[in-house]
C-alpha cells in the first residue's frame, strides 16, 4: 500500500482512503491533482525528446548541406551566379588546390564566356570583360583613351589572375597542379 500526501494539509495517506483522516479532504481530488502534474511532466519530457530529435536532424542535415555545397566546383558557380543570375550553364570546371582557384567555363546569356574565381576572396574575372576592355581600347577615339583602357585590362588581368587559362593550355593538368573536377 503506497501512501500519498493530502493536497489540503500535506499529511500522509493511504491510497485506497476516500478522505484524509487528519483534515477529511476527499482524496479523489488528491489524486486528480497527482495525475495532473504525472501528465504535465510527461508531456514535458516528450516535448523535450522531440525538441532533441528535431535538433539532430537540424544538424545533421546542416553538416550534410554545408559539405555537399562546399566544394571548390560548387563555391565558383556560386560567384559567378552572383554576376550572372542563376541560368548558367557549366561546360567545364578546372581546379588548382595550390591557387585555391578555379577555371570556369560556362555560357550565360547565349554567349560563351570563362571565369577565373578566387575561392578565397571569393571573386571573379571574366573573359567577357578583359574583351571589352580590349574592344574600347581599340575603339577609342584618342592615344590616351586607347592606353587608359589598355592599362585597365592589364590591370584587370593581374588581379584576377587571367593567364591562368593560358597556363592551364599550355603546361595542361599534369603540370601546373590543374584538375577538371567537371
Amino acid at each position: 500500500m503506497a501512501l500519498i500526501k493530502c493536497s489540503e494539509c500535506g499529511a500522509d495517506v493511504s491510497e485506497k482512503a476516500l478522505e484524509c483522516p487528519k483534515c477529511g479532504c476527499p482524496l479523489d481530488i488528491t489524486k486528480q491533482m497527482m495525475s495532473d502534474a504525472k501528465k504535465r511532466k510527461n508531456k514535458q519530457l516528450y516535448a523535450l525528446i522531440t525538441v532533441i530529435i528535431a535538433i539532430i536532424i537540424v544538424s545533421v542535415a546542416g553538416v550534410f548541406f554545408v559539405k555537399h555545397d562546399n566544394t571548390p566546383g560548387d563555391m565558383a558557380i556560386r560567384i559567378i551566379k552572383k554576376d550572372f543570375g542563376s541560368n548558367i550553364s557549366v561546360e567545364s570546371i578546372y581546379y588548382n588546390a595550390e591557387k585555391n582557384g578555379c577555371i570556369v567555363k560556362f555560357s550565360a546569356n547565349g554567349e560563351d564566356n570563362t571565369a577565373t574565381v578566387h575561392l578565397d576572396d571569393k571573386i571573379a574575372g571574366y573573359k567577357s570583360v578583359m574583351d571589352e576592355y580590349t574592344n574600347k581600347s581599340k575603339t577609342s577615339a584618342t592615344e590616351k583613351e586607347k592606353t587608359q583602357y589598355a592599362q585597365q585590362l592589364l590591370d584587370y588581368m593581374s588581379v584576377y589572375d587571367m593567364l591562368w587559362e593560358y597556363d592551364l593550355l599550355m603546361n595542361g593538368t599534369s603540370e601546373d597542379g590543374w584538375e577538371k573536377i567537371k
